[in-house]
């Protein structure tokens, strides 16, 4: 129990120590990704809920929206010099922030999207119900559907009126 405890720790200072190395070597990149990917740490910050729907929502989109600038890092210069030239260009924001904005637009309305469509289906199974129902109703008789048979003769049922009284 305690080597699978020191196994994990040790496994987590080695990734650390990966990770805190490759962000040395690439901080322009972690320059634009840290400022871009605000929107998706802030909503982070809001969810509460254990399965993190909008952190996964909003930092989909958010990646998507800061990607072609990394990308853009990445194939013309990677220095501090263009991290802060992208970071000042406008439309880079708009595309960031815009993305994660659809983040939230997704992640408020698909519930409800998803919803209607399962009341649609809902809706044309039970028809579809019916509709066989009706067919066994015609081919069997009223019987199939739970109806009570009437087929009963009229002396019966009045001799039973007259025992029940």
């Amino acid at each position: 129990m305690a080597s699978k405890s020191a196994n994990a720790s040790s496994l987590k200072v080695i990734v650390i120590t990966i990770v805190g190395g490759l962000m040395l070597f690439t901080l322009p990149t972690v320059l634009v990704l840290g400022l871009g990917m605000l929107p998706t740490f802030a909503a982070m910050m809001v969810d509460q809920r254990r399965e993190k729907y909008t952190t996964l929502c909003v930092g989909c989109m958010n990646f998507v929206g800061v990607l072609p600038f990394v990308a853009r890092l990445w194939s013309e210069d990677h220095s501090y010099a263009k991290a802060f030239e992208i970071m000042a260009d406008p439309f880079a924001w708009l595309t960031m922030l815009g993305a994660a904005g659809l983040g939230w637009c997704i992640y408020l309305l698909a519930p409800g999207v998803v919803s209607m469509g399962i009341a649609m289906r809902i809706e044309q199974r039970i028809g579809r119900l019916r509709r066989r129902q009706r067919e066994l109703v015609e081919e069997w008789g009223p019987g199939v559907a739970g109806a009570l048979d009437n087929s009963e003769p009229q002396d019966s049922k009045s001799a039973k009126e007259g025992r029940d009284s």
